[in-house]
C-alpha cells in the first residue's frame, strides 16, 4: 500500500521496515475491530499522514531498535492521531514523551497486545464522541450569539423607516455627547418636522402616509455625508440628524440640504398649508460641551429653533447659526460609492474609520522603514475588521496593499495607502435598512 490509505469504516496502517513479521499483528489489529490493515515504510506513512487524506483510525509503530523520528513526525503532523508503539521496555519513557498513546514492550504477548489495541480504539472512540459534542456546543454558541446580534439589530431599528429608532437614536446621542464632551469637541443636532403630515394623512390615507415617510426619510438619509452624521426616527413624523464635531454654520448647512432634498422630491400634498408638495421643518443646534451642560438641553435648543422656524411659515431651517450660502448647500462631495449599514453599526464603523485612518499612516511609515513585519500585522487588524462591518471596498484595498508590500513595492503600496485615507475620510455610510422603496413610490404616486 503505496498510494495512501483506502476508506473503510475502521483502518489500520502498521508502520514497520521492509523485512518486518506483521503476520500476528495482523490478526491482533483484524481482531480487535480494524477490517483494513496495510503495512508501509516509515517514509510512505509520515508522507500519507502529513498529507491529511484517508487518515487511518490507527497506526501501529514497529520501532525494532530504529529511532524515533517516524513516531515524533507522525506525531507533529497529527496530534490526535492513535498511534501504538511496540518497543523495548526501556524505550518507553522516550516513546511516549514522542507522542505515543500506548505502548506494548518486546517480547510481545498477543493478549496483551489485543488489550492495547482494544483500548486505543475505545480511547479513540470516546475522544471523537467527546470532539463531536465539543463542535455541536461551539456551533449552538455560535448560532445563538448571532440571533442574539440579530435580535438586537432588529430592536434598534425603526420597522417603518429603516433608521434607527427612537431608544436606539437617544442611546447613540448620549454615547456621542459624552465623547464630544472627553475629547471637547461641538455637537450638532438638526430637529426635523414633516409639514402638515396630520392633513397628509387625512387627505392620502395612512398608507399613503407611511409610504410618503420612507421616501423622505430616504432621501432624508443620503444628505448625510460624513460616516459619524446619522438619521434617526424621533417620534411619528419627526426625526432627529446627529451631527457630531459640527458648529452651527455647519448644521445649518446640513439643515438646508435636508429642507431642499425633500422639497426637490416634489411628492404631491394637497393639504398643506405652505407648499403644493410635500416639505420639512428643521431647527438646529450646536454645543460646546462643558461639564455643565446636559444633551437634554441641545435636544431643547433645537425643539426651540424647530418651533420657531414653524411659526415663521414652516418649509425653512431655523437655528442660532449664520446664514448658509447655498453653494455650500449643494456642494459636491468626493464621490465615493455610498455604503449602506445597519443603524446598528452606527457608533461602530466611525470608530473603525478612525482607526483605519490611523492604520493607514502607521502603514506609510513602515513602508518607508521597510519594515514589511509591522505592514503585515496593521493589515492582519484592518482587514478583520473591515469584514465583521462589511466594508467591502477597505477590505479590498488593505488586500492590494498588503500584497504591494510582499512584493517590495513601495510607490504602490503608499499609493493605496493614500487611497484608503481618502475613501475612510469622504465614504458616505448611510445608516439605513433597505426598505421597500419601490413600493413606497407606487403607493405614493398612486395617491
Amino acid at each position: 500500500m503505496q498510494r495512501g490509505f483506502t476508506p473503510t469504516v475502521l483502518k489500520a496502517v502498521i508502520v514497520a521496515g521492509e523485512t518486518s513479521s506483521d503476520g500476528e499483528l495482523r490478526d491482533a489489529l483484524r481482531d480487535a475491530g480494524c477490517t483494513v490493515v496495510a503495512t508501509v515504510s516509515p517514509d510512505v506513512a509520515v508522507t500519507a499522514i502529513a498529507n491529511g487524506a484517508n487518515l487511518p483510525d490507527l497506526v501501529v509503530l514497529s520501532l525494532a531498535g530504529e529511532s524515533l523520528a517516524a513516531l515524533q513526525q507522525i506525531a507533529r503532523a497529527h496530534r490526535e492521531l492513535m498511534t501504538i508503539v511496540i518497543c523495548e521496555s526501556h524505550r518507553i519513557d522516550a516513546v511516549l514523551l514522542a507522542g505515543a498513546a500506548e505502548c506494548v514492550v518486546t517480547p510481545v504477548r498477543p493478549q496483551e497486545l489485543r488489550g492495547r489495541l482494544r483500548q486505543a480504539l475505545r480511547t479513540r472512540d470516546a475522544a471523537r464522541q467527546r470532539s463531536e459534542r465539543e463542535q455541536r456546543l461551539s456551533a449552538a454558541i455560535v448560532a445563538l450569539e448571532h440571533e442574539k446580534q440579530q435580535l438586537e439589530r432588529l430592536a434598534c431599528v425603526d420597522p417603518l423607516t429603516g433608521v434607527a429608532n427612537r431608544r436606539h437614536t437617544l442611546a447613540l446621542l448620549k454615547a456621542e455627547w459624552r465623547r464630544s464632551s472627553r475629547e471637547r469637541l461641538p455637537l450638532a443636532l438638526v430637529m426635523i418636522d414633516l409639514d402638515c403630515f396630520h392633513a397628509y394623512n387625512e387627505l392620502y390615507g395612512h398608507l399613503g402616509g407611511d409610504a410618503c415617510l420612507r421616501r423622505v426619510n430616504e432621501v432624508m438619509a443620503t444628505c448625510l455625508r460624513r460616516p459619524s452624521d446619522y438619521l434617526g426616527r424621533y417620534g411619528g413624523e419627526e426625526f432627529l440628524a446627529v451631527l457630531p464635531n459640527t458648529d452651527a454654520g455647519g448644521a445649518r448647512i446640513v439643515a438646508e440640504r435636508l429642507r431642499a432634498a425633500v422639497e426637490a422630491l416634489r411628492l404631491p400634498h394637497g393639504a398643506s398649508t405652505c407648499s403644493d408638495v410635500v416639505t420639512i421643518t428643521a431647527g438646529f443646534a450646536s454645543m460646546e460641551i462643558t461639564p455643565d451642560l446636559s444633551v437634554d438641553q441641545l435636544i431643547g435648543a433645537a425643539d426651540a429653533a424647530l418651533l420657531r422656524a414653524k411659526a415663521s411659515g414652516r418649509n425653512l431651517s431655523e437655528g442660532d447659526g449664520p446664514i448658509a450660502d447655498p453653494t455650500d448647500c449643494s456642494k459636491a462631495w468626493i464621490s465615493f460609492d455610498p455604503v449602506h449599514a445597519d443603524p446598528w453599526f452606527a457608533d461602530r464603523i466611525p470608530r473603525f474609520l478612525a482607526e483605519v485612518q490611523v492604520g493607514a499612516h502607521d502603514i506609510a511609515n513602515s513602508l518607508r522603514r521597510d519594515d514589511s513585519a509591522a505592514v503585515s500585522r496593521t493589515v492582519a487588524g484592518l482587514r478583520a475588521g473591515a469584514r465583521d462591518l462589511g466594508l467591502a471596498l477597505v477590505e479590498h484595498i488593505v488586500d492590494d496593499l498588503e500584497l504591494a508590500a510582499i512584493e517590495h513595492d513601495p510607490a504602490t503600496a503608499l499609493k493605496a495607502a493614500d487611497e484608503l485615507t481618502q475613501y475612510v475620510t469622504h465614504v458616505q455610510v448611510i445608516y439605513r435598512r433597505a426598505g421597500e422603496t419601490a413600493r413606497s413610490m407606487r403607493a405614493v404616486t398612486a395617491s
